[in-house]
């Protein structure tokens, strides 16, 4: 069973029981499942690539939590990086690894010195979800076959 079907069946068996609760916020199956599925699209509409590398640095919270299963969503691999790190340590982790997508925190951005297009920032989180809540959400699968135009090479850019 895929993450993604795992998701949709605990979402179906216990609906509105809450699936994470901490001082802040309680989010139900329901809603852990249509946040998770949200973000593995945004994920592949960013990088359609399947395992590609996906970094993480932001404080443990609910939406690390939907983060991770995200990327596992994804079918990307997961570079966990410490919001405690130190910068020059943390970007030669990521020279190295070469992410196609950083998710943050308000932390980990500050920490992460990188193009804005490559970020996720937590904040966006609500906004994935009202996008691509409902029946019609597609999968990340659909993004797989994806393939960016080529331009010939002497051929004008349209």
């Amino acid at each position: 069973m895929s993450p993604e079907q795992y998701l949709s069946s605990i979402a179906e068996q216990f609906g509105e029981q809450i699936a994470l609760d901490d001082s802040e916020v309680a989010v139900s199956y329901s809603e852990l499942a249509v946040a998770v599925q949200a973000m593995s699209v945004a994920l592949a509409n960013m990088d359609p690539n399947p395992g590609s590398t996906v970094a993480l640095c932001a404080d443990y919270s609910h939406e690390y939590l939907v983060a991770v299963l995200a990327v596992q969503t994804a079918g990307k691999k997961l570079l966990p990086l410490s919001t405690h790190g130190d910068p020059q340590e943390l970007a030669a982790l990521l020279n190295a690894a070469l992410p196609s997508t950083v998710i943050v925190d308000a932390r980990g951005d500050a920490l992460i010195p990188c193009d804005e297009d490559l970020k996720i920032h937590f904040s966006q989180f609500p906004g994935l979800v009202l996008t691509y809540r409902g029946d019609e959400m597609p999968g990340p699968a659909s993004f797989e076959s994806f393939s960016a135009p080529r331009i010939e090479p002497g051929a004008e850019p349209a």
